[in-house]
């Protein structure tokens, strides 16, 4: 059985970011893509457009000191969604978390649309990218 397109180009969008290739990740996404996380904290909001998207990137790799990481896992795909199982790993104000997610991807004409965020632990992850002061 032949992998699904939007697999293949899921696992292309992990591999760009493993490597921090922001031109080849933001090629994949569709300018008024909007990315779901949930939640109370920093990283929680919905994030429109790639600008957006771009602050939350660099939100997270200033916030964890460029130490976040994420492994896939696993993905699953059809003519609409991909639907991926990571493991991400960062550390932030002296402390170290490691977490199992899964993200539901959509798509139109080959492109990522949306992204909703789906934590193990949402108190821990609220924690974890709790606000200054708090």
């Amino acid at each position: 059985m032949a992998t699904h397109p939007h697999a293949v180009l899921t696992r292309r969008l992990y591999g760009l970011a493993g490597r921090g290739d922001l031109a080849g990740y933001l090629a994949l996404i569709a300018d008024h893509a909007v990315f779901h996380i949930g939640g109370d904290s920093l990283v929680t909001g919905e994030h429109r457009g790639k600008e957006a998207i771009i602050r939350l990137g660099r939100l997270v790799h200033e916030e964890t000191g460029g130490t976040f990481r994420t492994e896939l896992l696993s993905v699953q795909a059809n003519d609409s969604y991909a639907v991926t199982l990571h493991r991400w790993t960062a550390e932030r104000r002296g402390e170290r978390i490691e977490m199992d997610n899964f993200n539901v991807y959509g798509f139109e004409h080959g492109l990522v649309v949306a992204r909703w965020e789906y934590v193990a632990d949402q108190a821990a992850h609220d924690t974890f990218w709790r606000r200054q002061g708090s």
